[in-house]
């Protein structure tokens, strides 16, 4: 995944309301009414969020007839693995050059 992809599967996982659309999707498919029922916030702003978590690749909206279904989409679980594969790399850097700092502190006394 390139780093735009990183980027965008971030930003796309960085609102509750976002992640609580995935989890409504985690286990099947739902109609654009079904996933927009229940929120306190506007069916427009749900088609927002929604769009974010397209561009994302987490999700995919497929037309049937007049509806609309949304589902995750295959890649949207890759994006996430790997977003989780760069942030346990980025904190192995982080542990590892603060054990270091921590050694020459220590041997600077």
């Amino acid at each position: 995944m390139c780093l735009v992809g990183i980027d965008l599967t971030i930003a796309a996982l960085s609102d509750p309301t976002r992640r609580h659309l995935l989890g409504r999707l985690a286990n099947h498919p739902r109609r654009a009414g079904d996933l927009a029922g229940g929120f306190a916030i506007s069916r427009p702003a749900i088609c927002k969020h929604t769009r974010i978590l397209a561009k994302a690749g987490l999700i995919k909206a497929t037309r049937r007839g007049r509806e609309r279904i949304y589902e995750l989409a295959p890649a949207g679980g890759r994006a996430i693995r790997d977003l989780i594969a760069k942030l346990e790399e980025v904190g192995r850097f982080w542990d590892e050059t603060l054990e270091a700092f921590k050694r020459y502190a220590e041997e600077q006394r």
